[in-house]
């Protein structure tokens, strides 16, 4: 009976930590979902938002959100764009949008990571030409190589952005970035193209992590363990 007892704790414990360990990783196929951006504005006259009057002010904007720095100053709050996700990133894929086009959104986009956006009088979608992947990952969050990391704006098909710096995501105290854990990004890059080569580009995402994988692996090292205790089981019968 102790031999028994003991066999079953031990494997609890270690498919426990097993399955912990597993969870702390930002592998592919982890999601990294974001909230909608949500612009707050003031309002002059002594109005409240939405400002029945014809004048109001941004002030920020709360969530989601990139921004094209114009003035080279870091991200005003009028430069900062609402964006929320549609598929989320998915770590470890390419994700490629099409479709975008000048004027308002029309619902002929094909969008991806996020839902359709305007900026400047154009609908634009984010994308990427290469896999974002996690590194540095910690109890706390994890560094991103997001070089692929790409815009198609205005029927521009592709926008390229270099990365300035570290893309930093910090997730909740203690819950290793793993299943519903709540994260913030932050990244810096530079723009190359479409007229904007002399800005830097923002962005800020709020959201959670989803669809994180357990490696192969842990599965396999467990199926091994309910193995060897169905075998200590059949002995003891016999």
């Amino acid at each position: 009976m102790n031999k028994k007892t003991v066999l079953s704790a031990s494997i609890g414990l270690v498919l426990g930590g097993a399955a912990l360990a597993a969870h702390a990783n930002l592998t592919s196929g982890a999601t990294l979902s974001f909230t909608l951006g949500t612009v707050q504005t003031t309002c002059n006259y002594g109005t409240t938002p939405p400002c029945v009057k014809a004048s109001y002010g941004t002030t920020d904007v709360v969530g989601s959100w990139f921004a094209m720095d114009a003035l080279d100053n870091g991200p005003d709050p009028d430069e900062k764009t609402p964006i929320g996700s549609l598929n989320g990133i998915v770590l470890g894929t390419t994700q490629a949008a099409s479709g975008s086009h000048t004027g308002p959104i029309l619902g002929t986009e094909s969008p991806n990571i996020d839902n359709p956006w305007t900026m400047f009088g154009g609908t634009g979608m984010h994308q990427t030409t290469s896999p974002i992947t996690a590194t540095d990952v910690t109890a706390n969050g994890a560094n991103l190589d997001m070089s692929g990391w790409n815009v198609t704006w205005n029927g521009i098909a592709s926008i390229p952005l270099t990365q300035v710096g570290v893309a930093a995501m910090t997730c909740t105290a203690g819950s290793s970035c793993s299943n519903s854990s709540n994260y913030v990004l932050d990244a810096v890059f530079h723009v190359n193209g479409a007229g904007f080569t002399t800005v830097s580009y923002y962005l800020h995402l709020e959201g959670h992590v989803s669809n994180v994988p357990v490696p192969a692996a842990a599965w396999l090292f467990g199926s091994g363990l309910v193995g060897l205790a169905g075998v200590a089981r059949r002995r003891k019968t016999a």
